[in-house]
């Protein structure tokens, strides 16, 4: 999986899809890493991003306001909260803010005419529980009003506190007056060079040190007996305060777990929901479409259609760079499909883009394309690796491992292979791209394969289409070119090129037309002629 996430560029494709909040992120991460999803599933999540869209795209307002509310969305531990015994005080927050949020949603959905699409349970009691005082905010604080006894706790509390505070400000009073310092603080810092203040400091009962250090003493009001009492009794009430609010907060967790199948639900209908505006704001921003799921028949190949398909982040990446991008058509009907052509006509783009689209339509993401209608694999394989740098095996060694592996896996796959056997002598090379084609063709897997061999092309059975290439004109026109640098010349040669694939007779023999490009690339004219002399010998021959 991670091999062909690489080889097809699909971490630069998920990208693009923008998670917003935490728990939008959450969600994307498990939904990428799904495998093997039944097609029902992926069917109803295509009919729920379908109906995101229709809304979103006519109300900027209904837009807005979804991602405000999915943009603060926070992940929860549902788990945690069906096991622990007591939840805490900040655990607590959390899921008052996440109430606050589904019930935003719930409004929101219900007005637009989307709360069907997911079951979505009234937790309206659950949120009062947790908003005792009609705040109706997302925070969460230990009320009063879940308490008579805490309410009292806390005005006695408040009642020491005062008493503390004119028992601390007569000592402070005493101190002044007993040392004659008027304008001491309850606290500050002092000098060690001030020898005499800090000798009859160090004598009185008004001031403990708290610091020293080679410079200076920290000095602090000591407590006076009426004060040590007051203090001795606030931290006995605080004892009994925090054994209250932890009663308060278990009752409250027995609460919650009681509803906690209602909560399970309402959180997993929010990732979903999340997942689903997700899509549908991917798919609106790049022009996607819902594709039609083809089932499989009695293991027969239902065919592949895809309308004005696009390599995403191929796409982006030349409009970036004042260049168009063609979208392909591809068009299977038969299980075992050859594609040939010239150098840089887009063959190994039209791989890519096939793996990706299948990829995604195997998680339930909308396709970048005008239409497409396609069947689900259990496996997409595509031969190239350019990050495998093993100091074991060549290439072609690689190559053949990675395949074998492909091969073990259970399921149907899409077979995408990108000059098969390219890497080992051309005569062995064509024998082994033959011998696997003719195999593949006989399997339940779906093979599109990208060769310059011709033999593969002479197999019955097989499909063979071409990359349209450069038309004799444009040819004529590139080849007639004064000479300048080679990035003009590349530009005017990629601008040139038709990149659509053609459906060519069976049997016939790939399109040969490398010398031509070598020469509009500026090959000498030296080489050029001994080539010219050759295919006379050749012919003649």
């Amino acid at each position: 999986m991670k091999q062909t996430r690489e080889s097809l560029g699909l971490d630069k494709l998920f990208a693009l899809i923008d998670a917003k909040g935490e728990l939008a992120t959450s969600v994307k991460r498990h939904k990428l890493a799904r495998q093997h999803v039944k097609q029902t599933e992926l069917q109803a999540e295509y009919r729920h991003q379908q109906q995101f869209m229709k809304q979103i795209s006519s109300s900027k307002a209904l837009k807005a306001k979804l991602e405000d509310i999915f943009v603060h969305m926070q992940e929860l531990s549902i788990s945690h909260v069906k096991q622990v015994d007591c939840l805490l005080l900040h655990e607590f927050f959390e899921l008052k803010s996440f109430l606050w949020q589904y019930m935003q949603l719930c409004d929101v959905l219900s007005n637009a005419g989307l709360a069907s699409l997911h079951p979505l349970p009234d937790l309206a009691e659950l949120f009062e529980l947790l908003d005792p005082d009609g705040n109706k905010l997302p925070s969460f604080r230990i009320s009063p009003l879940y308490s008579t006894q805490l309410t009292k706790l806390w005005d006695k509390q408040l009642t020491l506190s005062q008493s503390l505070k004119q028992a601390r400000h007569q000592d402070l009073a005493e101190a002044r007056q007993a040392l004659d310092m008027p304008s001491l603080k309850e606290e500050f810092v002092l000098s060690r060079h001030r020898q005499e203040l800090v000798s009859r400091l160090l004598a009185t009962r008004h001031f403990v040190v708290i610091n020293e250090n080679l410079a200076n003493y920290s000095f602090k009001l000591a407590d006076s007996p009426i004060a040590l009492k007051i203090k001795q009794e606030i931290e006995s009430l605080r004892n009994a305060i925090a054994e209250e609010e932890t009663c308060i907060l278990q009752n409250l967790s027995n609460k919650v777990q009681a509803c906690i199948s209602d909560l399970e639900i309402a959180y997993h209908s929010t990732g979903e929901l999340s997942w689903d505006h997700c899509l549908a704001e991917f798919s609106i921003q790049y022009g996607c479409c819902i594709p039609e799921l083809l089932p499989w028949y009695d293991d027969r190949f239902p065919g592949i259609s895809i309308t004005a398909a696009a390599n995403l982040p191929l796409k982006l990446y030349l409009e970036t760079h004042n260049r168009s991008y063609q979208a392909l058509d591809f068009s299977f009907s038969n299980d075992a499909n050859l594609i040939t052509g010239p150098n840089m006509g887009g063959k190994t783009t039209a791989l890519i883009t096939l793996g990706q689209l299948c990829s995604l339509a195997a998680l339930g993401i909308p396709l970048p394309a005008k239409q497409a209608t396609l069947p689900i694999y259990d496996h997409v394989y595509y031969n190239h690796n350019s990050n495998d740098n093993s100091e074991n095996l060549s290439s072609f060694g690689r190559e053949v491992v990675a395949f074998n592996a492909a091969l073990q896996k259970k399921g149907r796959t899409l077979m995408l292979l990108d000059e098969f056997a390219k890497g080992t002598n051309p005569a062995e090379g064509e024998a082994i791209c033959l011998a696997v084609i003719k195999y593949l063709s006989a399997t339940a897997h779906t093979l599109v394969a990208a060769t310059h061999f011709t033999a593969p092309a002479k197999l019955e059975g097989i499909a063979h289409f071409s990359i349209k290439g450069i038309g004799e004109k444009d040819f004529s026109h590139l080849q007639m070119l004064p000479e300048g640098d080679m990035k003009s010349r590349l530009k005017l040669l990629s601008e040139a090129m038709d990149y659509a694939l053609i459906s060519l007779p069976g049997t016939s023999n790939p399109p040969q037309c490398a010398v031509k490009i070598a020469t509009i690339l500026g090959l000498p004219k030296e080489i050029l002629e001994i080539i010219d002399n050759g295919e006379m010998i050749i012919a003649k021959a």
